[in-house]
């Protein structure tokens, strides 16, 4: 009878492992899934097509800055990320999908260039005319990556672009941008990785469009067409 309680006990023991082994795989599914930056585009981009059917656009956008690290294993510093994305320090290829991925979610959440989410600023006549950009995210990268890259030319990242498949269709080049192989004229610039960047998207009228950019943050209002920042929120 002893060992029958023994035998039982032992099983117990096992399934508890196995349960709290589920568990905690479950949580890094979770976690790695990042379902609160989910949640944050989705609100933002059905907010920019409830706003492009409005006649009179004046319900404003509820979209969020999103700050991300791209990690190596290190935090970033001088960030306080609502997202840290985990990469091979080594592999150039990751960093710049992380960077694309960014790129894509941005021109994704502000209608792809199909919707009009401006208008004609009625309410705002002293609007009119004006390029209203969104601040999609704030970049950082931790200090693994700044050793093995300290810079990622603009020759490489074009080349991801040109490359790498956003879908089964298109490739992120043409899915950015509406370029096959047409080099980019100050849209691509080399990205140093001790800098903070930003991600940034907008536009004027339905003939403006403003398609996305990754800029040095101290640069975007100097280096893109951007007139005011009020589509998006810190």
């Amino acid at each position: 009878m002893k060992n029958k309680k023994g035998e039982l006990t032992t099983q117990q023991i096992i399934g508890l492992i196995v349960l709290i082994t589920s568990f905690a795989i479950i949580l890094l599914f979770i976690f790695r899934l990042d379902l609160g930056e989910t949640t944050n585009k989705e609100i933002c981009h059905n907010s920019v097509l409830i706003q492009s059917q409005s006649a009179l656009k004046t319900g404003g956008l509820d979209c969020k800055t999103n700050y991300v690290c791209i990690s190596g294993g290190e935090d970033c510093e001088g960030i306080n990320p609502t997202t840290t994305r985990y990469v091979n320090p080594a592999n150039e290829n990751e960093i710049m999908g992380v960077i694309a991925d960014e790129m894509a979610d941005c021109w994704w959440m502000f209608g792809e260039g199909k919707v009009d989410y401006v208008g004609d600023w009625i309410s705002k006549p002293d609007l009119l005319e004006t390029r209203h950009c969104a601040i999609c995210s704030i970049v950082k990268f931790d200090s693994r990556i700044q050793e093995r890259f300290p810079e990622i030319t603009s020759e490489r990242f074009y080349n991801y672009l040109f490359s790498k498949k956003f879908d089964d269709s298109q490739t992120y080049l043409k899915y950015l941008y509406n370029l096959f192989s047409i080099p980019l004229d100050g849209q691509i610039e080399d990205i140093s990785t001790r800098e903070k960047y930003s991600v940034v998207t907008g536009m004027k009228d339905k003939e403006d469009y403003i398609r996305p950019y990754f800029i040095k943050t101290s640069e975007i209002e100097d280096k893109t067409p951007c007139e005011v920042f009020d589509l998006t929120k810190a």
